[in-house]
């Protein structure tokens, strides 16, 4: 893959990640993987570029006022440590004993992820509590740097059960995720060695990334959120099943 192929990814993912507040990690992650890069290495240049997109993301939801900053903080303490645990277990694992279990993972996240928008519901209004936007937090964040992503695609969808509002979901997601991404780099850097980074990739997918991003948050309450979450869920799924069944 090219340059050119990495700015187009970075710009599908940075859209679709930005507006459905989920996309950017697991779509990344299953892309690369699929092209036998190492899942510790993966997740390390995927959240690499996802820190500084999601800084653009983050500063557009705040401006439109889709940040709820009360949850925020309560996810953030406990998602920072899970993040750096997460990053310590990924990088402990070898190539072959990890393969099957990010493309597990991804699988079954993808499956979640196509349920989440096949199905129609009327949340009722409300905010999470304290307790368990920590637990959110802190499973979020292992799940998202072990796999390669989970906070949007978990937080987003819990916090819209509870009663959160769609769009202050997402908004809270994408201004507390560079926080969580940053947390994770710089583990990576310390376990694995930050020359071990594929900036190749890392570079143009945060430029692809950020082009995009702010139309993407402009649009959040507008777009058809439904049918990005069942192509996203629809790519993720064919995507890891086709390269358990290699």
């Amino acid at each position: 893959m090219n340059f050119l192929a990495f700015l187009l990814a970075g710009l599908f993912c940075g859209f679709v990640d930005s507006s459905l507040g989920m996309g950017y990690g697991v779509t990344s992650a299953s892309v690369l993987i699929a092209f036998g890069v190492a899942p510790a290495v993966a997740s390390a240049s995927v959240h690499t570029a996802e820190a500084f997109v999601d800084i653009v993301s983050g500063i557009t939801h705040y401006k439109l006022g889709n940040v709820n900053l009360r949850l925020s903080l309560h996810m953030l303490a406990p998602g920072i440590i899970a993040a750096v645990l997460g990053a310590i277990f990924l990088s402990g694992l070898s190539l072959k004993a990890a393969k099957p279990f990010i493309r597990v993972s991804l699988l079954v996240m993808g499956l979640f992820i196509l349920y989440r928008h096949l199905r129609e519901y009327k949340p009722h209004q409300g905010s999470m509590e304290r307790g368990k936007a920590m637990i959110l937090g802190f499973i979020a964040a292992f799940v998202d740097v072990a796999v390669g992503g989970g906070w949007g695609p978990l937080g987003t969808p819990a916090l819209i059960l509870s009663g959160e509002e769609p769009k202050k979901a997402v908004g809270v997601i994408e201004f507390t995720e560079p926080i969580i991404s940053l947390a994770a780099v710089l583990t990576f850097g310390v376990t694995l060695g930050f020359e071990k980074f594929m900036w190749n990739l890392t570079l143009p997918m945060i430029i692809g990334g950020i082009i995009l991003t702010p139309l993407a948050g402009l649009l959040t309450s507008k777009m058809p959120r439904r049918t990005l979450g069942v192509l996203i869920g629809f790519w993720l799924v064919s995507l890891n099943l086709w390269g358990l069944l290699q």
